[in-house]
């Protein structure tokens, strides 16, 4: 499925490890009232969401009912109501409705079947504060954001890196922005954490391996989804800009690394191409949306890395979904059934050895 494409009966929930503090603050949220992540079969809720998306279906029997997605911070929900008129002051996509709705449950996942939509008041809150956010602490990552840019030693690269992310404005887009509309990172924040984690991968590669222009890969790993602050609007909902639509990353990725690398005194052509190469040919093959092939051996990591960091996301966002279910369905990004991984640690049940256990003494 095509990352531009609304599925509404398809389980590809980009929705984060959320962590208990941000639990807590959901569920303390008047507006919010029940966090999504909340939700449970069998009760009633009222309150505030925000409509990331609103179709209009048709029963057998040709009546009309609307099909919803309305979420918060902890995830998404797919609502069904089904008589229209319950539906009043024609809510749009990307703003925030007030809701009530029985909970239900579909394959393992809560669903809501709601009885009242309508556009919340003015002034209830901002969009912003609903849609998902990385777990991590964004101080933390962009604290490792500008140590992998400071620690680039070769010249050019460094003053290119410098150019673009010592801007405060773009610094603060490219830290705040998503990974992506759907499958992996879908969330505020999700681009620098896919970027510290490709480029920290990238690091240790390079360490491994003769023969492999260190500075050259680095870059490339910090560079090479920044056709995303382009690409992807998040000031409401997540979606595609227009020139995201037309282009893509890749190429926008491209467009705006040469655009600031001619700012650069001197910058060398032969390294832009090189660098140039790794942005795109990153997606690795023709059918995956890459223009080129990598043909480097700092492209050929870096599609490996980058690939490798959003699979296994990807498989950590779907299992984090299951509950308590050994195996997810198949209605997810690998189109199988996942096993779910449990650390003996993550057990409930699980307490380490005491001295006894081996024999020896208690203190």
């Amino acid at each position: 499925m095509n990352e531009d494409q609304l599925d509404l009966g398809a389980s590809f929930d980009p929705v984060p490890h959320i962590s208990a503090p941000e639990r807590q603050a959901a569920r303390q949220n008047p507006a919010a009232r029940v966090a999504v992540c909340d939700l449970t079969p069998g009760t009633s809720i009222e309150g505030v969401y925000l409509l990331s998306a609103k179709e209009t279906r048709q029963t057998r029997q040709g009546k009309p009912f609307y099909k919803l997605r309305v979420g918060d911070r902890t995830g998404t929900a797919d609502c069904t109501v089904w008589e229209v008129s319950s539906v009043s002051g024609d809510p749009k996509v990307g703003e925030l409705v007030t809701l009530s709705a029985r909970v239900t449950e579909y394959q393992g996942k809560a669903q809501l079947e709601a009885t009242r939509v309508a556009p919340a008041p003015a002034g209830t809150a901002e969009p912003r504060d609903f849609l998902p956010s990385t777990y991590r602490d964004i101080e933390e990552l962009r604290g490792f954001l500008q140590f992998h840019i400071g620690s680039v030693y070769d010249r050019d690269y460094a003053a290119l890196l410098h150019l673009i992310f010592d801007d405060p404005a773009f610094f603060e887009t490219f830290t705040t922005a998503p990974a992506a509309k759907v499958y992996h990172h879908a969330y505020l924040g999700g681009l620098v954490e896919h970027t510290v984690s490709v480029a920290e991968t990238c690091d240790f590669v390079a360490q491994q391996y003769g023969r492999v222009d260190r500075d050259l890969l680095l870059t490339s790993a910090l560079l090479h989804d920044i056709g995303k602050t382009r690409e992807l609007a998040f000031e409401t909902t997540i979606d595609f800009t227009d020139a995201g639509k037309f282009l893509g990353h890749v190429i926008q990725g491209v467009m705006l690394v040469n655009e600031k690398a001619a700012e650069v005194p001197g910058f060398p052509e032969a390294k832009l191409q090189q660098l140039l190469h790794c942005i795109v040919s990153h997606h690795g093959e023709l059918e995956w949306g890459s223009p080129k092939r990598p043909k480097t051996i700092e492209a050929l990591i870096l599609h490996h890395i980058d690939n490798l960091d959003a699979k296994v996301k990807g498989f950590l966002e779907i299992v984090d979904g299951s509950r308590d279910a050994p195996w997810t369905d198949l209605r997810n990004l690998f189109r199988r059934p996942l096993h779910v991984p449990r650390a003996a640690h993550q057990e409930e049940d699980f307490l380490p050895p005491g001295e006894d256990d081996f024999g020896g003494v208690s203190s």
